[in-house]
């Protein structure tokens, strides 16, 4: 049986190596990506399993230089004959390509990479069908319990990374990642909850259905508030959404070289509460992250906001050279037009729980969940958005009843002036925060569901 690059670091390297070969006399430079990954997925609606899947991928990417001419192919096809085609594309493409004489040329071997061997998990990888389903069985129990029908999907993933070039990069790291996503649904009011964790075996799919379905149990007959200002309490889900648009419109060297972001020429200066510390974190142990970005340069923990003070951007090679600063290994597939990004947001967490939170709070919103968010202005941070699957009024440190939804106007970094921050630090997606109470918060409209 031919040995499969996503667990078997000699069978990824075989692949790699063909691909560095084959262009070695066409190309000044090379660079390969091959990217492996088996992703299972069972999909709820109404309560049963109307999708089940198993999807394997094996994609190499390639990225050649000849004269200051960048050009880049993929494929799937990784027999000898595959890869040489790609290569010619690649190379065909870098031909007719502008030239860009402020390329710094692929980037060289640095230093070894932190190993982050507990980032996988062999019963995740090796989890069946029947253990999915078992997991939604789990689920599907608490929604009829509560009278309720849920939607969402149970999923696990492995794969590898492996990463190559001319100048002495090899790279390969293996990793694999779980999730259960549960939207409660009744007549009218819904809730939500979401877990992620490298091991399956750290998610509890009875307690996410416990909280998503409490959730829509508690919003029935939801009523209304006037729009106006509000106390808010939002939970990791809705606050991973501001931090999402934070980090990828602020937070890269690209727009921060362009002007357009937020810390263009505010590096030093107070822009939030001191009580903010945002930090991009590869190796956090609660997070996603990988030791290398997609150029097989090591990753670098980078501080951000460090108490409110802008402290700085991210880069990859071609931004390290071009504004003359260290390389902190966050570049993102070739090609792309975001430049470097932060991928693993970690806050540093307050002192008390979301309980404690929302008990202070003598009136005020819980918000559970948004969508529809949008960007309104990038150098003041605002965005508009909407509530989601859990809206609530506060009053007098409870939850006293379920609200119709929202449509908000906040600005990020001014929203993170006024804020205090919960103690549990929990994932959404691939970022690492707790909850958080803001004061002052915008909400514009109402809506009739």
């Amino acid at each position: 049986m031919t040995a499969d690059p996503a667990t078997d670091r000699a069978a990824a390297d075989a692949v790699l190596d063909i691909a560095l070969e084959e262009s070695k006399s066409k190309a000044d430079e090379t660079e390969v990506i091959l990217t492996s990954q088996n992703l299972a997925l069972s999909r709820i609606t109404h309560n049963v399993i109307h999708e089940n899947l198993i999807e394997r991928d094996r994609s190499i990417n390639i990225r050649v230089v000849v004269q200051n001419r960048v050009g880049v192919a993929s494929t799937n096809e990784l027999d000898r004959e595959g890869i040489r085609t790609a290569v010619a594309r690649a190379i065909e493409i870098a031909r007719v390509s502008p030239a860009d004489e402020e390329f710094p040329g692929l980037p060289s071997s640095g230093p070894a990479t932190h190993a982050m061997d507990w980032a996988y998990d062999e019963p995740t990888a090796a989890l069946t069908p029947a253990a999915r389903a078992a997991a939604v069985a789990d689920i599907v129990k608490v929604m009829v319990a509560h009278k309720l029908t849920a939607a969402g999907y149970v999923s696990t993933s492995s794969g590898s990374v492996a990463i190559a070039n001319t100048k002495g990069i090899k790279q390969f790291f293996r990793s694999t990642d779980s999730a259960i996503n549960i939207k409660a649904m009744g007549d009218d009011s819904s809730g939500y909850a979401e877990g992620y964790a490298r091991r399956f075996s750290d998610l509890n799919a009875a307690k996410l259905g416990e909280t998503a379905a409490s959730r829509a149990a508690a919003g029935r007959n939801p009523g209304s508030v006037e729009p106006g200002e509000y106390t808010v309490i939002l939970e990791p889900p809705a606050f991973r959404e501001y931090l999402g648009y934070l980090s990828w419109t602020g937070f890269g060297a690209m727009p921060f070289s362009e002007g357009s972001s937020f810390m263009t020429g505010r590096i030093g200066d107070r822009l939030m509460g001191n009580n903010i510390t945002i930090g991009d974190d590869f190796a956090h142990p609660s997070g996603a992250g990988m030791p290398f970005d997609f150029e097989g340069v090591p990753r670098q923990p980078v501080t951000l906001i460090d108490k409110g003070v802008a402290s700085g951007v991210v880069y990859d090679s071609y931004y390290a050279a071009k504004l003359k600063h260290a390389n902190t290994g966050h570049a993102l597939p070739a090609p792309n037009t975001y430049g470097p990004l932060p991928l693993n947001i970690v806050l540093t967490p307050g002192t008390k729980s979301a309980d404690d939170l929302i008990r202070e709070t003598k009136r005020g919103l819980l918000v559970c969940r948004t969508w529809y968010i949008r960007l309104v202005d990038k150098l003041q941070t605002i965005i508009t958005g909407m509530t989601r699957d859990g809206f609530f009024l506060i009053e007098d440190g409870q939850i006293v009843r379920g609200l119709k939804n929202m449509r908000f106007n906040e600005s990020i970094v001014g929203a993170l002036g006024r804020c205090e921050l919960a103690k549990d630090l929990v994932r959404s997606e691939s970022h690492v925060l707790p909850a958080c109470r803001i004061d002052g918060f915008r909400f514009s409209s109402g809506t009739t569901f």
